[in-house]
């Protein structure tokens, strides 16, 4: 059997380093540093080149000190240059989110090359490889097949559900449910049993089982957070802000009511870029480490 091994971050970033063509090169190395879709970078919720602010934050950083004949480390806050670059979330109606990081290269060397790259677009795509979104999609797909070629990356087990229609003579029984619509329990042909609201369609439990897949582009996006979780230290709520995580949804750490804060709609709101920067105030320190 064939042994496989995850790339490390390194490695993934000198793939993308490594890529000829400008323009996709560019593309791969935002969707890594935001922690993004593929939609997020070139389709629907791709950004503009005016999608960004440049700030600073306040971080502790350790220095010498030298106090009489006496040399000490102290811990003073320090103003750190950064690019927040606002990204709009897939999968949350193009919410925004903050992906801040700081622009000193010992920290992240993609910073201000990025920055310097989108002030070149103005209000249009930095990363639009055709008129339509879905085409441009695929062709950044097409091209991260070359670019990513030989990687692998694991898949945990899950479960999907699958839509299989029914006819009325299958229900058995109907009953009103917690949401106070009519369920409907329906026997599929292989005996299988279901409830379901939908008066079309069952969703079926499909398991899938742990496999290594071909390293792809949404494999950035889990390379990333592992970088971010093991590296820098990110917790649940670190990973909503930045990303957009799904997974915080289920975060046993983060209240209730601040679940909801997460997913508020920022892109209507006037102190939107306010509040995106107190969210990359959270973890923004946690980006200050050399790796």
């Amino acid at each position: 059997m064939m042994s496989h091994r995850q790339p490390t971050e390194a490695e993934v970033r000198a793939k993308i380093d490594a890529i000829k063509d400008k323009e996709y090169r560019y593309a791969f190395m935002y969707q890594h540093l935001i922690c993004g879709r593929i939609s997020e970078m070139c389709g629907r919720y791709a950004p503009r080149g005016t999608s960004f602010a440049e700030m600073e934050f306040e971080v502790p950083i350790f220095k010498q000190r030298t106090f009489g004949d006496e040399e000490v480390t102290v811990v003073e806050p320090t103003p750190v240059p950064a690019v927040m670059f606002i990204a709009k979330t897939a999968k949350r109606e193009g919410r925004l989110r903050p992906c801040a990081v700081p622009l000193d290269p010992k920290y992240e060397p993609w910073a201000q090359p990025m920055l310097d790259y989108f002030k070149e677009f103005g209000n249009d795509y930095p990363f639009m490889f055709h008129e339509k979104f879905e085409h441009s999609i695929r062709y950044a797909q097409w091209e991260a097949e070359k670019a990513f070629d030989g990687f692998m990356w694991p898949m945990v087990k899950y479960t999907r559900s699958e839509k299989r229609p029914y006819g009325q003579e299958m229900v058995i029984t109907k009953r009103y449910g917690d949401t106070g619509y009519e369920e409907y329990l329906v026997e599929l042909a292989d005996g299988k049993r279901y409830w379901t609201y939908d008066k079309e369609f069952v969703r079926e439990p499909d398991e899938v089982l742990a496999r290594w897949k071909p390293f792809r582009s949404h494999c950035l996006r889990k390379r990333r957070i592992v970088t971010l979780t093991m590296d820098h230290e990110f917790d649940g709520i670190d990973a909503a802000y930045f990303g957009g995580w799904t997974e915080s949804g289920r975060d046993k750490t983060i209240p209730v009511a601040l679940k909801h804060y997460l997913h508020m709609d920022l892109g209507s709101a006037e102190e939107s870029l306010d509040l995106l920067k107190k969210m990359a105030k959270r973890y923004f320190y946690k980006l200050c480490k050399v790796i």
